[in-house]
């Protein structure tokens, strides 16, 4: 397992924080299910990185695609609805979309 892409995916997730919470502001308590996926994938990822332990970099990476997914099941219907508001997202929609790519490269490479 290639340890870059974990390191890479810790940075994202440290930067989605950041966008995160200005999205979390805006949407409020309906984006706590994606902001707890993206918190718990950020311990364990630190975790990943720190131990370089196989079994935590896959939940590492697993939870990696669940923040993204969370991601867009929580923004959906603000997606759809509000088209105008849709930019407001966008890098945060970026950074976590990155995500299951980084993810993915680490468990292959």
């Amino acid at each position: 397992m290639e340890m870059t892409y974990q390191v890479i995916a810790l940075a994202i997730l440290f930067s989605s924080m950041v966008t995160g919470f200005i999205i979390f502001r805006m949407q409020g308590m309906r984006l706590a299910l994606h902001f707890g996926a993206l918190v718990l994938a950020l311990i364990v990822t630190l975790a990943a990185v720190v131990t370089l332990m196989p079994a935590i970099v896959l939940a590492a990476a697993i939870l990696q695609v669940i923040a993204a997914l969370t991601a867009y099941t929580r923004l959906w219907q603000t997606l759809k609805d509000s088209f105008q508001t849709a930019p407001g997202y966008s890098a945060h929609l970026a950074l976590v979309t990155m995500l299951p790519v980084f993810a993915l490269a680490g468990l292959l490479l």
